[in-house]
């Protein structure tokens, strides 16, 4: 029973992997109509029917290829499919409590709504990087301020727990109002970083300015910041935040880009330091390798000619992020046990 519930869930919610494949690529042609717009074949422009949208079967029907002007279909498209079917179940499976679902418990149903919306953004910037090598900002934007609701949401609502590894609800409500200030003005300054394009030397004197409200904020008022789920989740997005942005000044831009900023704001926030810290520097190492041997075969393949090779960053992220939510406890008892 429980295989076919997950199974159903899987099928599912490939029709949302279906639909973020039109959502990436109106926001890739600015084309409107993201909601109630009909999906059309984006070679010969004809309306799609329903049988010619059902996830991964479509696909398969018409070997790959529109049913109308014959043209190949990517292979992108069943994946994406697959993998939005799978990490929705998984996000039921891990993090949620089907049984306070199924008894109409509001707060697991937040908790659930909240999981699925950043599962699907995640999905959406994950595949937008590997066709585009770049990340529209709304998208992460959405994703970064939905999740910092949810940081104060916890630090405030007695019970409301979306993230188990980060504090419940502080004592002083005062205290979380004045953190939630703070958490805006520092998310605030950083996009200012991350989007107005201003000299180098300005953007390490907002840098500096966030840092120093934070410490300021420590020192006049004596909380352990960590106890508070809204500045526990900044602290760590702000470090990884600090890791990419130092390699953006020291490479001049070659080795980072500013949308890796963005998913440092949006995968960090969530997370506990004991994950955040040692998780960020391996997945770094993963990508730097795993994107090296990319570049040392691609090299092979055109004889070594000099061409510009990139690989996108966001899928490493995106794959350490969910694992580690899943697998928090797992990490947890590995850190405590090794180091």
């Amino acid at each position: 029973m429980e295989l076919f519930f997950y199974t159903f869930l899987f099928i599912f919610w490939t029709l949302f992997g279906s639909f973020g494949s039109v959502v990436i690529y109106r926001l890739r042609s600015n084309e409107g109509g993201i909601i109630d717009g009909r999906s059309h074949c984006p070679s010969c422009d004809t309306t799609l029917k329903a049988l010619d949208l059902i996830p991964i079967f479509s696909w398969l029907i018409h070997k790959w290829k529109c049913a109308y002007c014959k043209k190949k279909v990517s292979w992108i498209y069943p994946i994406l499919e697959v993998v939005s079917g799978s990490l929705f179940a998984l996000i039921w499976y891990f993090l949620i409590d089907i049984n306070l679902i199924f008894m109409w418990d509001t707060l697991e149903i937040i908790k659930l709504a909240f999981w699925l919306i950043i599962a699907f953004f995640t999905i959406v910037y994950t595949f937008y990087d590997i066709l585009f090598l770049e990340i529209p900002e709304s998208i992460l934007a959405y994703g970064v301020w939905l999740t910092g609701l949810a940081l104060f949401a916890q630090s405030l609502i007695p019970g409301f727990t979306i993230f188990p590894f980060l504090p419940g609800a502080y004592e002083s409500i005062g205290i979380v109002w004045a953190s939630g200030i703070l958490t805006f003005a520092v998310i605030s300054a950083l996009y200012v970083i991350m989007t107005v394009g201003l000299e180098e030397k300005y953007d390490v004197l907002i840098f500096l300015g966030c840092l120093a409200s934070i410490y300021l904020f420590w020192a006049i008022t004596g909380v352990a910041l960590w106890e508070i789920a809204l500045l526990n989740g900044l602290i760590w997005a702000l470090w990884i935040f600090t890791f990419f942005f130092l390699q953006i000044l020291v490479s001049g831009g070659r080795w980072m880009w500013a949308w890796d900023l963005r998913i440092a704001l949006l995968i960090g926030l969530p997370l506990w330091i004991s994950f955040a810290a040692p998780g960020t520097m391996l997945t770094y190492l993963a990508g730097s390798f795993i994107s090296i041997f990319i570049i040392i075969q691609s090299r092979i393949k055109h004889k070594w000619a000099a061409m510009d090779t990139q690989v996108p960053f966001g899928p490493f992220l995106a794959i350490w992020f969910f694992l580690t939510i899943f697998y928090q406890l797992e990490i947890q008892n590995f850190i405590e046990i090794y180091f």
